[in-house]
């Protein structure tokens, strides 16, 4: 691994005296492929700087790299949001919706995973409903920047976060409240009272119990309801863009699908299978997350425009013309509909189990029918594959395998030493 890194930096330097404003393309192709080999965590690095096939098969331009350890967003808040409470509805203001994207924002910068930021998110929307909490009963706290005023004991805040948390400047400080509230090794709060990555085994809770964990309320089933909401806050505020482990892993302009680890159950191309309805001719590849699990956040590895929601489907349209398409996933867990646009890392919905299907997994396809990139054209159609027997009714042609799709962006579908195939 040194010996490759090694050998990364020597390119790198090179590039630089050679090649100019290339060195951040070349940068980022390295990073990525010495990080993959030598880890088996399952994260994938964030590399801002490389880039997909060009549109029209030109070599692709330079990006600027990324100023931060986190990449960035450029999403827009919008003026107000109406998410889901139960069976009724709560409309977010503006400052509402600061406060969650500064949540957001914060987590990533930490790296914490896509369900660490919606844990913390239902625990602001139950403790405050997102607004900057003074305290009459701490007369300080009204010294400080405030949206509103409350009484409970000394709690002050969106996490209503009692003395222990830290000093009343600091708990109104909406930054440290943050980072106070997710903890960790540096952590404000040096791992007392916990945040929820001092919390052993919070990524195997449900979100609820883990929000219950750390807050310690004397109502510990109130944070379930915030779920969805707080799913909605995190793809619409959210951009798409994370460098947690495990959460909709940038690399380039493309993420993976699923939070990592994951298997692939089913491969492209021919199959058999005796799941009824299922097509023997399988224009995909099926990923699960173990075990088996339905509920699993699906990310857009793409962006582009939602163009179908159909009871099995949805399918997103790129700028680039091809269309890939996410199946299985119950409509009632869709966070898109048919004209959102989307960003690649986006979480646009969750693992489910809709017919035909032989249990919980994610069915990703590429239909390249309408592509106008030439780089993509290169690839083999499935009703042309030589690999194998190809595909000969019309509902299966017009594919290209999900792997060499990938590859294109230097992403592995299914790498060696986190993913098995079955």
């Amino acid at each position: 691994m040194k010996k490759l890194l090694l050998l990364a930096a020597s390119l790198v330097v090179v590039l630089v005296l050679g090649a100019g404003g290339f060195v951040i393309v070349a940068m980022g192709a390295l990073f990525s492929s010495a990080a993959a080999a030598g880890s088996s965590s399952g994260c994938v690095p964030a590399t801002a700087g490389t880039v997909g096939p060009a549109p029209t098969g030109a070599p692709p331009a330079p990006k600027p790299a990324s100023s931060t350890a986190a990449a960035s967003t450029t999403t827009t808040a919008p003026e107000s949001l109406e998410i889901p409470l139960g069976n009724r509805t709560v409309t977010l203001q503006s400052k509402q919706l600061a406060i969650a994207t500064s949540i957001i924002t914060v987590g990533r910068q930490l790296g914490v995973s896509d369900k660490g930021v919606k844990v913390a998110l239902m625990t602001a929307l139950q403790e405050s409903v997102l607004r900057m909490y003074a305290n009459s009963f701490v007369p300080e706290s009204l010294n400080y920047d405030h949206d509103a005023v409350g009484s409970d004991h000394d709690s002050v805040n969106p996490f209503q976060q009692r003395a222990g948390w830290g000093t009343v400047a600091e708990r109104m400080n909406l930054d440290y409240s943050i980072r106070a509230f997710f903890g960790g090794k540096d952590g404000p709060n040096g791992g007392s009272p916990r945040g929820l990555l001092d919390i052993p085994g919070w990524e195997t809770m449900t979100p609820g119990v883990a929000a219950q964990t750390v807050q310690v309320s004397a109502y510990p089933d109130a944070y379930d309801k915030w779920e969805a909401g707080a799913d909605l806050l995190i793809a619409k505020l959210g951009g798409g863009i994370s460098s947690g482990c495990g959460t909709g892993t940038i690399v380039g302009e493309m993420a993976l699908p699923l939070d990592q680890p994951y298997q692939m159950t089913s491969g492209y191309g021919p199959r058999d299978v005796d799941v009824p309805g299922a097509s023997t001719w399988h224009a995909a590849i099926d990923l699960q997350n173990w075990p088996n699990n339905c509920g699993a956040p699906v990310y857009a590895i793409l962006p582009g425009e939602v163009t179908l929601s159909s009871a099995l489907w949805l399918s997103v349209k790129h700028p680039d013309g091809f269309v890939v398409s996410y199946l299985h996933m119950y409509k009632s867990d869709r966070l898109v509909d048919v004209g959102d646009q989307v960003t690649a890392g986006q979480q646009i919905g969750k693992v489910g189990n809709v017919p035909p299907s032989g249990g919980c997994h994610l069915d990703l396809r590429i239909n390249v029918a309408n592509n106008t990139s030439a780089e993509v054209a290169k690839l083999t159609l499935s009703q042309n594959e030589t690999r194998m027997r190809s595909a000969t009714l019309p509902e299966h042609q017009n594919f290209v395998d999900p792997e060499q799709f990938m590859q294109l962006w230097s992403v592995e579908a299914c790498p060696t030493d986190w993913c098995r195939r079955l």
